[in-house]
């Protein structure tokens, strides 16, 4: 009778081990198939950021600006001054205008870095066509929200790639020109 309740303990201990070994195992592959293995990022000295003087460009004339989608249903219309558009080592500058279905216009200098997913208002349009600088000088996340919906897009979509810049402003131009989105199923489901 003691060895068969040993046999049975040994049994019970192989199937406990087994188990807990296998959700170590489904644990480590959920961490490498989404991304969340640990990086090499946390070893690393944080890298300092490369700051461009701030130098406002001219105000946005109509035959400069280029119409870029947010979303489909989307009820204003956004657009960057092609003029308007610097790439640095880290952030990249561009002129937003959005325009309202009733015509009402609002104007932003913008920021965004790659690296960190964040942006930052540097000035505002004024109905004179004068920039007026903004009080916040603290740089944001960046989000899907609404009100950020539209930061969000350029950085996915035409600015950034990963968490790095994509190209020059030339580049990204183009891609705003021709609706040539780094999001490789953008809306249609197709796999190019």
């Amino acid at each position: 009778m003691q060895k068969t309740f040993l046999d049975f303990l040994q049994n019970r201990a192989k199937v406990l081990v087994s188990l807990a070994l296998l959700a170590v195992s489904c644990h480590v592959s959920a961490e490498i198939i989404f991304g969340e293995y640990g990086s090499d990022e946390e070893d690393e000295t944080p890298k300092e950021v490369k700051i461009m003087p701030l130098v406002l460009p001219e105000f946005p004339k109509e035959d400069n600006l280029l119409s870029f989608q947010v979303s489909p249903t989307q009820t204003q219309t956004f657009f960057i001054d092609a003029t308007s558009l610097s790439v640095g080592e880290d952030e990249i500058r561009y002129t937003m205008v959005t325009k309202s279905q009733a015509g009402a216009a609002n104007v932003s200098y913008e920021g965004i870095r790659c690296g960190t997913f964040e942006f930052r208002r540097y000035a505002y349009g004024h109905q004179d066509n004068k920039w007026v600088m903004s009080k916040n000088e603290t740089w944001r996340p960046i989000n899907f929200y609404a009100a950020n919906r539209p930061r969000a897009v350029l950085t996915q979509e035409y600015f950034c790639d990963g968490k790095g810049i994509a190209g020059s402003n030339e580049d990204m131009i183009f891609r705003i020109r021709y609706n040539r989105s780094l999001v490789k199923n953008k809306y249609t489901g197709s796999s190019f």
